[in-house]
């Protein structure tokens, strides 16, 4: 299973220099506490934005499933009790 992460349109400006930049920066990092990168897709396809036809970029990176939930739930506390308490 994978997880698929479509960025946002404020990231968006990044050039896609940064964004390959960035990229090679996730596939080349490899710990064990760090989820692992798995690819990315980098596309663009045209729209129609008030009767014009403008390219649309959308970047999309994959990581592999990690269940249970997201890291955010637990750095706000909602399942403190799935962390250690103690600092032995």
């Amino acid at each position: 299973m994978v997880a698929v992460k479509k960025l946002s349109i404020n990231l968006m400006d990044l050039s896609d220099k940064m964004f390959l930049d960035e990229v090679t920066n996730l596939m080349n990092l490899k710990h064990k506490n760090i989820v692992r990168f798995l690819g990315y897709c980098a596309d663009s396809h045209g729209e129609i934005i008030e009767h014009r036809i403008v390219e649309t970029p959308q970047r999309l990176l994959c990581f592999e499933y990690v269940p249970n939930g997201s890291l955010q739930r637990y750095l706000k506390g909602k399942v403190c009790s799935l962390l250690p308490t103690s600092t032995h």
